[in-house]
C-alpha cells in the first residue's frame, strides 16, 4: 500500500527499515549516515530507548536495498557527497526543501493516510475511505469497505520484526541483542 503513491515513499522506506531490522520509529528517525556500514551491511543505533547501548543490526536484503533508496534520494535532492553526521530521514517540515541537518519528526499524515486508505472492490482504486468511489467512471459503493491495514500502529512493525525473528529460531540472546532487550522478561513480553 504505501508503495502505490510517491507522497508514502519515506514513510514506505522507515516501514521497511522497522519491519526488517526491529528499528523502533525513534530510532529510524534518529538514523545518520554515519551510522550505516555499507562494506558489512549492517547499521548502529547509538542511543536507544533502553540501556542496551549501542546495537549493531545487520541489513537483510530488503532493509539495504532500502537504505540505498535513500541514499539515492539523498544525492538527487543534496549531491553525491552526503556529510556522514547528516540524517537518513531529514526534517522535512513544511513544503521547503529538507534539511538534512534536522531529524524528521515523523510521518503521521503519511502513516495515517495510507493505513486509512481502501480500495474500491469494483475499480481498483486507492483513495480515503468515503460512501462512494471517487473515480468519476465506478461510483461504487465502497462505504462498508474497510482498508486492510487500518489500526496498524507503526511500532506493531517492530513487534513483527521480533517475533519473525524468534520464530526463524535464532536464539533468544540473539533476538535480544538485535532488538536492545536488556533482560529475559522483556523478550518474553
Amino acid at each position: 500500500m504505501a508503495q502505490s503513491k510517491p507522497e508514502w515513499e519515506t514513510a514506505y522506506l522507515a516501514s521497511v527499515l522497522a519491519l526488517n531490522t526491529t528499528m523502533r520509529g525513534c530510532e529510524v528517525k534518529q538514523l545518520r549516515w554515519r551510522d550505516i556500514d555499507f562494506i558489512e551491511k549492517s547499521l548502529a543505533i547509538r542511543r536507544s530507548k533502553t540501556r542496551a547501548g549501542e546495537l549493531v543490526i545487520p541489513l537483510n536484503a530488503n532493509a539495504y536495498n532500502a537504505i540505498l533508496r535513500l541514499r539515492e534520494q539523498a544525492q538527487m535532492l543534496f549531491g553525491p557527497d552526503l556529510p556522514r553526521d547528516w540524517y537518513v530521514f531529514p526534517s522535512a517540515e513544511g513544503y521547503s526543501k529538507p534539511d538534512p541537518r534536522k531529524p524528521m519528526s515523523g510521518w503521521r499524515s503519511a502513516w495515517r493516510s495510507l493505513t486509512r486508505a481502501v480500495n474500491c472492490p469494483v475499480c481498483g482504486w486507492l483513495q480515503t475511505p468515503s460512501a462512494t468511489c471517487r473515480r468519476a467512471k465506478c461510483g461504487a459503493d465502497i462505504s462498508k469497505v474497510k482498508s486492510s491495514t487500518s489500526g496498524l500502529r507503526f511500532h506493531d512493525l517492530r513487534h513483527h520484526a521480533i517475533t519473525e525473528l524468534a520464530e526463524s529460531q535464532a536464539s533468544d540472546r540473539t533476538v535480544m541483542s538485535i532488538a536492545g532487550h536488556v533482560s529475559q522478561q522483556m523478550l518474553a513480553h
